[in-house]
């Protein structure tokens, strides 16, 4: 990882259904930070384009499918030129139209290079509840190499899951980017112990960047980010629109690992049994 990677988190409040709307908000971010601060890397919330979805619903789901974007498309490129702009690295959530398959959506998350460049697209891997009428599941688990560091992306319910932290980790994830829609009725210091445990489970860098808001439901807030040690290092203490920033240091990631190094002492001939599904 580079020596120090600076980082701003984007807790905004997403316009439903309209992402005219949302990439304005966006860009206005992104042109807010650039001017107060030098950053190395921007996270926006999950479906950052759209907002969330609501139960089965033949009228709102005609007009949300209707609202979603391929990869690339009008959304990214705006994104992309921003980057390009600006000089950083993205990572925004955002509803993608199957470049197929009509009327297939996945719930995603991009990450954009300084160069404009699209680096890679993560599809979220597990699907909750109302969701399940609209995205169709991913199926990988990448991470990228950029001059910042290694970095893996994760989508909201895919963090509760401490499998695929750790396989991006043992794929060499030194940044853990996690995208959110996450509701207020969670406990309110869920956030940060989730961003502290898988932190200090793999000794990495873990960021959680979530929404504000109220559609169906009201969103939380308190976007957050832990060093290796698990100790929270920047968090909103708002539910309101926010900007977190934090300072990543490689030297956190060696001398955790130094100090407790996990992948010398993990055990995986002892764990043949979390693959059975029940």
């Amino acid at each position: 990882m580079k020596e120090k990677v600076e980082v701003a988190v984007v807790q905004m409040l997403i316009a439903w259904q309209n992402p005219e709307k949302n990439l304005e908000i966006m860009l206005a971010f992104l042109e807010k930070i650039c001017h107060e601060k030098k950053v190395d890397l921007v996270i926006f919330p999950e479906l950052a384009n759209t907002g969330y979805v609501k139960g089965r619903d033949r009228e709102f789901g005609k007009g949300y499918i209707n609202k979603a974007e391929k990869i690339p498309g009008p959304f990214t490129d705006a994104l992309c030129a921003s980057a390009r702009k600006y000089g950083l690295y993205v990572i925004s959530g955002l509803c993608e139209a199957h470049p197929q398959i009509p009327a297939t959506l996945y719930n995603s998350a991009v990450l954009i290079g300084p160069q404009g460049n699209i680096i890679g697209v993560h599809h979220k891997l597990h699907i909750p509840g109302e969701e399940k009428h609209y995205f169709h599941p991913g199926s990988t688990t990448d991470v990228y190499k950029t001059d910042l560091g290694n970095i893996g992306m994760l989508i909201c319910y895919d963090a509760t899951f401490p499998e695929i932290p750790r396989i991006l980790s043992l794929k060499g994830a030194e940044i853990v980017c996690a995208v959110f829609n996450g509701p207020k009725w969670l406990p309110y210091d869920r956030f940060d112990h989730l961003a502290s445990t898988r932190a200090s489970e793999n000794r990495n860098y873990f960021i959680l960047c979530n929404r504000v808001g109220e559609e169906d439901v009201q969103f939380s807030g308190r976007s957050t980010i832990a060093a290796p040690d698990g100790q929270i290092v920047s968090r909103s203490t708002t539910e309101e629109e926010d900007i977190v920033y934090a300072v990543l240091h490689n030297d956190k990631i060696l001398e955790e690992r130094a100090f407790l190094p996990i992948f010398i002492d993990r055990r995986p001939e002892l764990y043949e049994a979390i693959l059975k599904r029940f």
